[in-house]
């Protein structure tokens, strides 16, 4: 399983009440049914040896959820993966849109973190080459491009009838983002 571990994280509650929630890998029982993205379907279809899905949990909800796959892996070759994607990013429902509305804040950045270290962890070094990738809805450009940082690649190849939005974080970036993250937010502590 291509995981690392589980971390208790410091979210912002309500914009001003500062608590511990908790990033760790999901399984079958924590798939929402009425979020925008069919969580069901997606787990259902996640290749353990390759992929994952991880939970950002505050208070024994679930409040956001990131699956990644590792490329190119093909199992059980054991040369290591040189990328990440995020294949799906999503937060609660009722904690998206407008910042100052959300309940929890921030659930998106939590598992970007989260996937940038898996990466980290189990990705070779690659000089010049992408280490995180992801395409998105046009209406979540602005979300990586400008509070993430990533960067921005333009429309992507996709499906028809379904306009995506590439972006990308080399090495350097993605240790500049968790490093911009955890001086906001404190160092993730590894709990059983």
């Amino acid at each position: 399983m291509t995981t690392i571990g589980s971390y208790q994280v410091k979210v912002l509650i309500e914009s001003n009440t500062e608590e511990v929630a908790f990033l760790s890998p999901a399984t079958i029982d924590d798939m929402p049914t009425n979020w925008s993205c069919n969580w069901l379907n997606i787990c259902n279809e996640t290749a353990s040896y390759c992929q994952n899905i991880v939970k950002l949990v505050y208070n024994d909800q679930i409040w956001g959820l990131v699956k990644y796959s590792l490329y190119p892996y093909t199992y059980p070759d054991p040369s290591p993966p040189t990328f990440l994607e995020i294949n799906n990013l999503e937060a609660h429902p009722t904690s998206q849109g407008d910042a100052a509305k959300r309940l929890i804040e921030p659930i998106g950045k939590w598992l970007i973190w989260y996937a940038i270290n898996v990466a980290f962890e189990f990705c070779e070094p690659k000089l010049e080459a992408p280490l995180i990738i992801l395409d998105a809805l046009d209406k979540a450009v602005p979300y990586y491009r400008d509070k993430v940082q990533m960067e921005y690649l333009g429309l992507s190849c996709s499906t028809p009838g379904e306009d995506l939005y590439g972006f990308r974080f080399s090495r350097a970036a993605a240790a500049e983002f968790c490093q911009r993250h955890e001086t906001r937010w404190g160092e993730p502590k590894l709990y059983e």
